[in-house]
This record gives C-alpha cells, sequence and structure tokens, in this order.
C-alpha cells in the first residue's frame, strides 16, 4: 500500500544529484535517514498472504452444535468425525478459500467449513483445578475454582493474565494454562506425501 506521507525516494535523489559536488555525500545520507525515519502508521490493519487475509495460525471457535470434520477441504472428501457442540476453541493452521485446517483441544486435525466456525474467544481450562482470582496476580484473593478442561469465554487479557468466565464465575487466570492463548502452531499441518 502506498503511503502519501513517505517521501519519494525518487525526487529525493534528484534533488541531492542537483547539488554541488562537494555537498552530494552529507546530503544523501541526509536524504537516506529522512526516508527510514518516516514512522509507520499505527493502526493499520495487516493484511496476510492468505485467503481471508487473516494471520494464520489463529484462534476460532465451532459455531454450531454439528460441526462436520473432513480429510480434506471438499464435501467430496471423506468425514473423519463430527464435533457436537458449539463453542469449542480450535485453532486454524491453514486455510482455503472456502475450508480451514483446524486442530481441537484433543490433537485432532481435520478441515471444517468456514462457515461452520465463529471469532469470539474461547478457552479451555488446564486438565487440573484452575483457581479463579479476583485480580490478575497470583497472590491475588481465590475467587472460584474451577473444574478441569472445561469451555470458558475470554473477556480481556492483561500482560500474563486473561479474564474469564465459566458457569457463571468471572475471575482472573494464568494465561499460559489456557488452552487457547497460544501464539503459535499447537498441531503440526499434516504431510499430504506422508504413508497412511
Amino acid at each position: 500500500m502506498f503511503d502519501n506521507r513517505c517521501p519519494d525516494i525518487n525526487a529525493l535523489t534528484q534533488s541531492v544529484q542537483a547539488l554541488p559536488g562537494r555537498f552530494w555525500p552529507a546530503a544523501a545520507a541526509f536524504a537516506v535517514l529522512i526516508a527510514l525515519a518516516v514512522p509507520a502508521q499505527a493502526g493499520e490493519p495487516v493484511e496476510y498472504d492468505t485467503p481471508s487475509k487473516a494471520a494464520v495460525p489463529r484462534w476460532a471457535m465451532l459455531g454450531k452444535n454439528e460441526v462436520n470434520a473432513r480429510n480434506g477441504p471438499s464435501l467430496d472428501n471423506r468425514k473423519v468425525w463430527t464435533y457436537r457442540k458449539a463453542g469449542i476453541p480450535v485453532q486454524i493452521i491453514s486455510e482455503t478459500r472456502d475450508w480451514r485446517l483446524i486442530c481441537d483441544p484433543a490433537g485432532g486435525v481435520a478441515w471444517v467449513k468456514k462457515s461452520m466456525l465463529r471469532s469470539p474467544r474461547n478457552v479451555i481450562t488446564p486438565p487440573q483445578k484452575l483457581e479463579l482470582r479476583t485480580d490478575p496476580k497470583p497472590d491475588a484473593d481465590v475467587k472460584a475454582i474451577v473444574r478441569p478442561r472445561v469451555v470458558a469465554s475470554v473477556e480481556k487479557c492483561k500482560d500474563a493474565w486473561c479474564r474469564i468466565s465459566v458457569a457463571g464465575q468471572t475471575g482472573w487466570a494464568p494465561k499460559n494454562v489456557l488452552w487457547g492463548m497460544q501464539t503459535t502452531a499447537v498441531c503440526a499441518r499434516p504431510n499430504p506425501l506422508a504413508e497412511r
């Protein structure tokens, strides 16, 4: 995308070359510094080279109570299983225009139609009981204790903590124990050439 606030490097070069010879090296160095010093525009959305223009991996959740998972990105591909609960967080690890390759909390990897996913953020609590705290710090009072491996909605995150809601209880939990908050891929993309 062209930013009209950035200096035109060709115009700068022509201006520098028009200067007398003894000023040319200093002016050239100055022109380069000016070109490099222009700050990037903050707040502009970043577009990625994916069909959706969104980053991969990224998080979503199942949007329906029945979502068929397939071994390829088409209705012609074999159905490998069916998810039966909306709201389960999944990580999108690849995509086509109409299909998303997802990783589920059990480590399963399969293709689902993009229309079967929603973007609001849910997480899964860890395999042990989780203490929800009143504030985002380890020594804050315990507000509630949550059962293992339940779906919770994320309200907001602050530093290494997220405020989550589950079964009518809201509190702060460490981000690193919540499945669905990772910034890297949690499942590897299957190798289509591997022997089965």
